[in-house]
């Protein structure tokens, strides 16, 4: 008897009917622990993703790190911006006097990431707002160009005015260049550094740093692609609309905001490095270092 169900026990476990068994628990046990988390990433993300990365607070200011692809504010409550996000974490900060809820001093585009100061209060307002229309504040932004640039620096001068193709809407703006479509051209002026020349999917892209003198709409984005290296990414005034890439990549890195209520000199990481881009971005010649990048093109 004892025999007969030791051969029976022998001869299960020789079939591989345990093994099979076995390889079928650790797949379900595999896609089980895979499943919990993607759970705990998406509650995180969705976490993350309703709150703004604070760079800076005090009694006066708020900075924070813009995601890109976001509204500021808008008219439709609906949709999600950096004044629906701001509400519910930060509801002490309201005004209840302003139709937006909070004192933008200075706004980013949609598509660019980056540094946004928010006054907290109207004293604080009054006096940034002062200060970025007498061109005081410096900006500065990072960026991925499309092709290598024949100039390691450049100083763009080129007007820009409203395009009267989008009168209504004032998605798009003109330089005088395009002399009958452009409307009320200003003086419009950008400062060029480059950092680094490389290649992202392939593709030759060249890495600057871009210091605005003037603050006109849209005013990177048009200079950029009026010298014939258009923003990765940027889809309004690309010559061919290019849907591949993520995200516009331009991005608001430092702001230094002279005040009398307390000096504002706030610098994010570099979210354009090659690990951050998943390394679809390669360096090949490096200009200029990030390191004496400002000194540099504050001087030219």
């Amino acid at each position: 008897m004892i025999d007969e169900i030791l051969e029976r026990i022998v001869q299960f476990f020789s079939t591989g009917v345990v093994e099979k068994v076995i390889k079928a628990l650790l797949v379900l046990c595999d896609r089980f622990v895979n499943f919990i988390l993607s759970l705990c990433e998406g509650n995180n993300y969705k976490k993350k993703d309703e709150t703004v990365d604070v760079l800076y607070s005090s009694g006066n200011f708020l900075v924070i790190n813009k995601k890109h692809d976001l509204l500021i504010n808008s008219n439709d409550t609906k949709k999600k911006t950096v004044q629906t996000i701001m509400r519910k974490q930060f509801p002490e900060y309201v005004q209840d006097n302003l139709t937006h809820d909070f004192y933008f001093a200075h706004r980013l585009d949609f598509a660019t990431s980056g540094i946004l100061c928010i006054p907290l209060n109207k004293n604080a307002c009054k006096e940034v707002c002062q200060v970025f229309e007498e061109q005081r504040a410096r900006k500065y932004y990072l960026a991925l160009l499309r092709g290598h640039t024949d100039f390691d620096d450049e100083v763009i001068d080129i007007a820009i005015g409203e395009d009267i193709r989008f009168k209504d809407t004032s998605k798009k703006m003109c330089t005088i260049l395009e002399d009958e479509l452009c409307q009320n051209p200003r003086r419009s002026i950008t400062k060029v550094l480059v950092l680094d020349r490389g290649y992202y999917n392939g593709k030759p892209v060249t890495k600057v740093l871009l210091r605005p003198i003037t603050g006109r709409r849209h005013q990177l984005r048009l200079h950029c692609s009026q010298i014939g290296h258009v923003i990765v990414g940027d889809y309004t005034y690309s010559l061919k609309i290019d849907t591949s890439p993520p995200r516009m990549f331009l991005h608001a890195f430092r702001l230094v905001l002279p005040n009398s209520f307390e000096n504002i000199d706030i610098q994010t990481d570099d979210p354009f490095t090659e690990k951050a881009l998943k390394y679809k971005w390669k360096v090949v010649e490096q200009v200029n270092a990030i390191g004496t990048a400002f000194d540099l093109i504050d001087s030219f």
